[in-house]
C-alpha cells in the first residue's frame, strides 16, 4: 500500500512539474536569449562571481542568496528587496519586515551586478542579477541548475507590509499553503520549495517557543536536548531583553553548505527545528511529499527547479516598466 501511495504521489509531481513548463511556455516579456547581443557573458559573469565566494570565507554569502531571490520573488520577481528604507518618505521598505530578520550581506547583491557592469554597463537589472544569483548559489551549493528566463525589470517600490505576508518560523500548513497558492505554486511545489531550508541555520528566536516554558513533545527528545543546549533560556522571556536572540543551529548539520534532501530526512526523524518545518510531517497534505523527497532526492530536485522558475516570473516588470537601477539599494534620482 506505502509503495502505491508513492507511486501515485510521484506522478502527481510529474503532472505537476508538466504543467509547470506548459505554463512558463506561455510567456511573460521574459526570455533565456534576452541579452544574447547586449550581454552575452552575464551569466557566466554571475556564476563566477557566485562560485568565489562559496569557495571564500563568505560561504555562508551564498547560503544567504537562494534566501534574498525568494523573498524578492514572493513579492514580484523586481529587485524590491533590494531597496533600502531611505528610499522612500515614510523610511520603511521590504527590508523592515520582520520577515527579514537575520538577512545579512545583501549588499553583494549589488557587487554582483557591478561585476556585470564592468562587462556590459547598465544592461542588466538588479532583479535579473538577483534571480541568477540565487540559481547560481543553488547549483554550486549542489542542487540543481535552473535555467532561467530574464529580461526582468526594477520596481521603484518596496512596501513593508508585502513582505509581512511571507510565512513565520510559527506557520501551520495551513498558512504556508495559503501564502504559496496565489503564487501557483500547489503543496508538492510548497514542500519542496521549503528544503532551501537544507542549508542555512535558524536563530534560537525562531524556535524558542518550541522549548520554552516546556519542550514541544512533537520533538524527539534526544534532538530537544541538543537544541536546549544550543539555545539555554538565561532570564525571563519578559525581560525586554532575550540573549538568545542571535545564537544559532544548523537546520541541517550533516551537510549545511549542500542543497541536498538530507532536510526531508531529518524532519521524518522528527528533527524539524522550526515549527513550519516539523509541521510538515504531521499533515496528510504534506507528509507524503516529505517522504517522497526524503526517498528521492532527483523528483525533489525537479520540483524545486520548477517552482523556483515559476516564483522568478511572478508579477515581473518588464518593457518600459520600472528601472533599471545603476545600484541595487538606491532608486534611480
Amino acid at each position: 500500500m506505502a509503495s502505491r501511495v508513492g507511486a501515485l504521489v510521484t506522478v502527481v509531481v510529474l503532472v505537476w512539474a508538466v504543467s509547470s513548463l506548459n505554463m512558463a511556455e506561455a510567456g511573460n516579456g521574459l526570455s533565456a536569449d534576452f541579452y544574447a547581443k547586449s550581454c552575452p557573458q552575464y551569466e557566466k559573469i554571475i556564476y563566477d562571481y557566485v562560485t568565489k565566494l562559496y569557495n571564500s570565507p563568505k560561504n555562508n554569502t551564498v547560503i544567504s542568496m537562494i534566501r534574498w531571490a525568494f523573498h524578492d520573488f514572493v513579492n514580484g520577481a523586481d529587485g524590491s528587496f533590494l531597496l533600502r528604507s531611505d528610499n522612500f518618505p515614510n523610511n520603511q521598505s521590504e527590508k523592515d519586515s520582520v520577515a527579514q530578520v537575520g538577512m545579512r550581506n545583501s549588499k553583494y547583491a549589488g557587487d554582483i551586478k557591478l561585476a556585470v557592469d564592468a562587462y556590459c554597463p547598465g544592461v542588466i537589472s538588479c532583479a535579473d542579477t538577483l534571480a541568477v544569483a540565487g540559481a547560481a548559489s543553488v547549483k554550486v551549493m549542489g542542487g540543481p541548475y535552473i535555467p532561467m528566463k530574464v529580461g526582468r525589470r526594477d520596481t521603484r517600490i518596496s512596501l513593508k507590509s508585502s513582505a509581512d505576508k511571507i510565512p513565520r518560523s510559527t506557520a501551520t500548513v495551513d498558512e504556508l499553503l495559503a501564502f504559496f497558492k496565489p503564487l501557483g505554486i500547489d503543496t508538492a511545489g510548497a514542500v519542496a520549495m521549503m528544503g532551501g531550508h537544507s542549508v542555512g541555520r535558524a536563530h534560537c528566536v525562531s524556535f524558542k517557543a518550541r522549548l520554552y516554558p516546556k519542550l514541544d513533545p512533537k520533538l524527539d527528545l534526544k534532538f530537544a536536548k541538543k537544541l536546549l543546549n544550543r539555545c539555554p533560556l538565561k532570564i525571563p522571556l519578559n525581560s525586554g531583553f532575550n540573549p538568545i536572540h542571535f545564537t544559532y543551529i544548523r537546520n541541517d548539520p550533516f551537510s549545511p553548505l549542500t542543497l541536498d534532501n538530507h532536510y526531508f530526512q531529518e524532519l521524518l526523524k522528527r528533527h524539524g527545528v522550526m515549527k513550519v518545518d516539523d509541521n510538515m510531517i504531521w499533515d496528510p497534505r504534506t507528509l507524503p511529499y516529505v517522504k517522497l523527497y526524503a526517498n528521492d532526492a532527483n523528483v525533489w530536485k525537479k520540483t524545486f527547479m520548477l517552482a523556483y522558475q515559476k516564483l522568478s516570473e511572478y508579477k515581473v516588470l518588464t518593457g518600459t516598466q520600472g528601472e533599471i537601477r545603476r545600484k541595487c539599494s538606491l532608486l534611480n534620482k
